[in-house]
């Protein structure tokens, strides 16, 4: 009887412990936006030493959809922009990030987009534009097709995909001196606007969390930056930039739940 009573303890135990990390409740409830990043959505390519960076459209498409029977609108960089402004997001919003520009982002998930009626952004590289990923490892995984100009219009006619700036190419701008730092970030943007005809307005660093001093800098000259560094944002005004984001492709559901809700 006695080791009954210890083992339903120890599950009692076990069970509070798992509600308190994924739904932490001793936390005070304050409004967030939280920022949902995806990789690279598809079936992932056999042999691939990347697949972790992957999810299946199913997959894709069941996350997309719990997000919004929470109850989260997603928006986009032009209306935090607006929100700066004065105009109110809705009551929880969350805003959907799509890194590399692939060509799946057009095959896959603009499909779902159109279905739910939602918004989303994809972040693009200036100098892959109908081309492929060619800042990756081909020994790690075969090149992927990034968007072409006509992919590029067609999304941006629908309205519902906000573009954003990965740079030139998909490169640690820390790694690079201030000054050809501030020059790629700003190029990439000309040359979108110019060539593609795009409205650019925000910046999504790659690889790392920028340094303040490029930040500083940096942030001006689009009005919205993104960090690879995983948090959630307080919903705030103004925000605090760069907005963190969360690997939503590799969460799971509940936990992903606590991360969106409390933080």
């Amino acid at each position: 009887m006695l080791y009954v009573m210890i083992t339903v303890c120890l599950l009692l135990a076990g069970g509070l412990f798992f509600c308190g990390l994924y739904f932490p409740f001793w936390k005070h409830k304050t409004p967030l936006l939280p920022v949902l990043c995806f990789g690279k959505v598809g079936k992932t390519p056999k042999g691939s030493a990347l697949y972790k960076e992957w999810i299946s459209p199913q997959k894709l498409a069941q996350k997309l959809d719990w997000v919004l029977k929470l109850g989260f609108t997603p928006v986009t960089p032009e209306d935090l922009l607006a929100f700066k402004e004065g105009v109110s997001l809705p009551p929880k919003p969350v805003i959907l990030v799509f890194k590399y520009g692939l060509e799946s982002f057009y095959k896959e998930v603009f499909p779902l987009l159109q279905e739910r009626e939602i918004k989303a952004c994809v972040c693009l590289c200036a100098e892959h534009i109908g081309q492929y990923n060619a800042w990756q490892n081909p020994q790690r995984e075969p090149w992927q097709n990034t968007l072409n100009e006509s992919e590029l219009a067609e999304l941006k006619k629908s309205k519902r995909v906000s573009f954003v700036s990965h740079g030139l190419s998909y490169t640690n701008l820390n790694e690079l001196d201030a000054q050809k730092a501030l020059w790629h970030a700003g190029e990439s943007k000309t040359r979108l606007e110019k060539l593609n005809k795009l409205s650019i307005n925000a910046f999504f660093y790659p690889t790392a969390a920028p340094s303040k001093e490029l930040e500083d800098e940096l942030h001006p000259v689009y009005g919205v930056t993104f960090s690879p560094k995983t948090g959630v944002n307080k919903l705030s005004s103004p925000l605090s930039m760069p907005l963190n984001t969360l690997p939503a492709w590799k969460m799971g559901l509940w936990r992903l739940r606590a991360k969106m809700t409390r933080g």
